[in-house]
């Protein structure tokens, strides 16, 4: 018989957060059960620097191994070698698993870039010997001007210092996955030579 371990937040009883992530491959599609897992070990950014996640990855394999066999363990044992941290949103993870599927690096996620004045800069993922930036950008980019003025600037810097910046929406990631492929293979190809 297994043995759920139950944790306190706020006083409150809570399943240990690796356990529930195990359980619900039984639920989710694999690429989600690698975002979730991203979340789990990815701290919040705080003036400029990253708090330690809910969970860390050896806690996330210790769970696995003890629910091994449970509805979702073949998920989870292809999720678990594909969870990074550093990763803030889901189509973070699916557009680096889409880069891996597309046989393509995989793109590093949290890349620190200084840029001008001795700022540091983390692009949401990049491919460090090309310079590329890969920044998505949900609705919130379009419609909150506070946040589409920042993100003129960033991408400034970031060109400033020698990065491209690749713009990616849903419809890259959702629509036409294809496509953005092979116009990310074109600016990985023309940064190399």
């Amino acid at each position: 018989m297994r043995t759920l371990t139950i944790a306190e937040h706020r006083r409150y009883p809570i399943a240990d957060p690796a356990q529930a992530w195990c359980q619900s491959a039984a639920l989710l599609a694999r690429e989600d059960l690698v975002a979730a897992g991203d979340a789990l070990v990815t701290g919040q950014r705080i003036g400029g620097v990253r708090t330690a996640g809910v969970s860390r990855l050896s806690r996330l394999e210790e769970a696995a191994r003890a629910l091994r066999g449970s509805p979702g363990a073949a998920r989870v044992a292809w999720a678990l070698p594909r969870i990074r941290s550093g990763v803030d949103s889901r189509p973070e993870t699916l557009l680096r698993l889409l880069c891996v599927r597309g046989r393509l690096p995989e793109p590093s996620p949290d890349f620190e870039v200084a840029v001008a004045g001795g700022v540091l800069l983390h692009a949401d993922l990049a491919f460090p010997n090309e310079r590329v930036v890969l920044d998505y950008e949900g609705d919130v980019h379009r419609v909150d001007r506070a946040t589409w003025l920042r993100d003129l600037r960033r991408r400034e810097l970031f060109e400033d210092a020698g990065h491209r910046v690749i713009r990616v929406t849903s419809a890259d990631l959702f629509r036409d996955p294809d496509a953005f492929l092979v116009r990310l293979r074109a600016v990985l190809a023309s940064r190399r030579g």
